[in-house]
């Protein structure tokens, strides 16, 4: 059967792809909704593609209704993403779809790739105040007083923690974590 340009069969899948903002910064969380026409119960699959197209790891992304948002569980980050323009590649049910957005430096604050894994690790006491504040320092996220070296015994406030479980939760921003934490650097509570 033959369908004039345009026209689609009633039963016919269609996939639709949106970002929730067409320009990111890093620091910022992408989000994605796929809107689907029917589902089936097959997982989509997801990929997000570079200026020079080069393309990520396959993301399967579990479709259980018409619409489905999944946001990324770290922020954009520079150790892993160059500014440019990318594209969410999408595929349901052998139905292709895309979206492009671009990822721009704004010169936000943002923590270091990793700070996702060792956050919780320092909340628990897994990992001394010595050796995150040394992960923060190594990374630039944290500034010593000029001609200062990293010493073996850092304290960090145990209150500060709080600020820590915030971060985690999204409560607080990468901005305003690393602030106040340089807040007690530069008011020599913690150097």
């Amino acid at each position: 059967m033959i369908l004039p340009l345009g026209v689609q069969l009633a039963d016919a899948q269609t996939v639709l792809v949106q970002t929730s903002k067409a320009t990111y910064h890093y620091g910022d969380y992408l989000s994605v909704t796929i809107s689907v026409s029917k589902t089936s119960g097959n997982n989509a699959i997801m990929h997000i593609i570079d200026s020079e197209g080069i393309k990520s790891s396959a993301i399967p992304v579990q479709i259980k209704n018409a619409n489905t948002t999944i946001t990324t569980p770290v922020p954009f980050n520079v150790e892993l993403f160059r500014e440019g323009k990318y594209q969410i590649q999408v595929e349901y049910d052998g139905v292709k779809s895309s979206a492009p957005f671009q990822l721009v430096d704004a010169g936000n604050i943002v923590m270091p790739f990793g700070s996702n894994v060792i956050m919780p690790q320092w909340l628990d006491g897994a990992v001394s105040d010595h050796m995150f504040f040394k992960f923060l320092v190594e990374k630039n996220a944290i500034k010593l007083p000029e001609g200062s070296k990293l010493g073996e015994k850092i304290e960090i406030p145990y209150w500060y923690k709080t600020n820590g479980k915030w971060w985690t939760e999204q409560k607080i921003t990468d901005s305003e974590f690393v602030k106040g934490l340089q807040y007690l650097v530069n008011q020599k509570i913690i150097f």
